[in-house]
């Protein structure tokens, strides 16, 4: 069964939510040289799941109008 606009936009928000957490860890002045490298590919695989819920989500759109 097919995403609804409504569940990608819940899934862009845990995404979203990934990321700001991992951009915490980053910026954390005691974290260990492991925690930022695991936060940036946290950050990267989000940043990529973002992306393609967005275009979903931009289709799905352009769908509906035409």
């Amino acid at each position: 069964m097919a995403d609804t606009i409504g569940s990608l936009i819940d899934k862009l928000t845990v995404t979203n939510i990934r990321i700001w957490m991992a951009e915490d860890i980053k910026r954390k002045k005691n974290a260990s040289d492991k925690e930022i490298a695991d936060a940036c590919r946290v950050t990267n695989v989000a940043n990529s799941q973002r992306n393609d819920l967005i275009q979903e989500i931009d289709e799905k759109i352009n769908n509906m109008i035409e």
